[in-house]
């Protein structure tokens, strides 16, 4: 009798673990993959290039604008909270920074996102401009549909979308973190020859230019676009996307192109060598990346 009791009670726990009627919310489940999903760097390069080589009209074409969504701890306890900064080309500073708050709504499908203005070090929340997220088919929509501050969002894992009142919305992909370097000359074949390296560690595939100036006093630009096509370039073929590295330089005469390569979008790492230069640009460093059987 005493063996019944104690696997009894031993038994019982496992039990109670087991219990049904823990069934949370869509909501709930839609706030932990927001939250996941949001932080990031977003870029539109990709729809500001593409709006003037479609020739649209001035009030369907977007500025370049990007934007940095970073997670911030401890600023409220049991509600996902990031910074959002939004800076658009031809601007110095950012034209928006906001802290955005994420919690579960009385409407057990939705998420709300509570907005707030950040202003000198201060956070002010913007009544009445809350965002509703409703999970579709293959994203997340967020909407706000006040005179104030009517905004329409769609957010999924390679964009996110943000309405600015224009005929279309900034459609801001999703950048993916690269390291670059340049040697000057491009030394290749095993040769022994000596050459300057220059190293690049900020650069992201969604339209980032860096500049360097070498020891011979050249200004050399190197840019990486993952380019996603809005229409085909050849009647009657499918263009596919690529992620494409351009080598510019300013020169008396302005921005000169002196090349550009490409490869698969999903490729994470692209190379060039001019031998006058070699270009290579990388997510995971030779010296970091795991060895592996080939």
């Amino acid at each position: 009798m005493l063996r019944f009791i104690a696997a009894c009670l031993i038994l019982t726990p496992a039990a109670t673990a087991l219990a049904q009627g823990q069934d949370g919310t869509p909501g709930e489940r839609n706030l932990q993959v927001m939250a996941e999903l949001l932080s990031g760097i977003y870029d539109n390069a990709n729809q500001a290039y593409f709006d003037g080589r479609l020739k649209y009209p001035d009030d369907r074409r977007q500025d370049r604008t990007h934007v940095t969504i970073e997670a911030v701890a401890d600023v409220n306890p049991g509600s996902p909270s990031f910074s959002f900064t939004l800076t658009r080309q031809a601007s110095a500073t950012p034209d928006e920074r906001e802290l955005w708050l994420l919690e579960t709504d009385a409407d057990p499908l939705l998420v709300r996102m509570k907005r707030h203005a950040l202003r000198d070090g201060e956070a002010v929340y913007r009544d009445g401009c809350d965002v509703l997220w409703r999970r579709d088919a293959g994203q997340f929509t967020g909407t706000n549909e006040s005179d104030q501050c009517a905004a329409t969002m769609q957010l999924n894992p390679r964009a996110l979308w943000i309405g600015t009142g224009r005929s279309t919305p900034a459609q801001l992909l999703r950048a993916r973190a690269f390291s670059c370097y340049v040697d000057i000359p491009g030394v290749a074949g095993g040769r022994d020859e000596p050459f300057d390296r220059y190293q690049i560690n900020d650069m992201h595939d969604q339209g980032a230019l860096h500049w360097l100036e070498t020891k011979g006093g050249r200004q050399l630009g190197i840019t990486l676009r993952n380019v996603v096509w809005p229409m085909n370039n050849e009647v009657g073929a499918f263009t596919r996307n690529s992620l494409v590295m351009y080598v510019l330089e300013k020169t008396e005469d302005g921005v000169k192109t002196h090349t550009y390569g490409w490869t698969e979008p999903h490729a994470e790492r692209i190379g060039l060598n001019l031998q006058w230069m070699l270009v290579n640009c990388f997510m995971v460093s030779n010296r970091g990346v795991r060895p592996f059987f080939d």
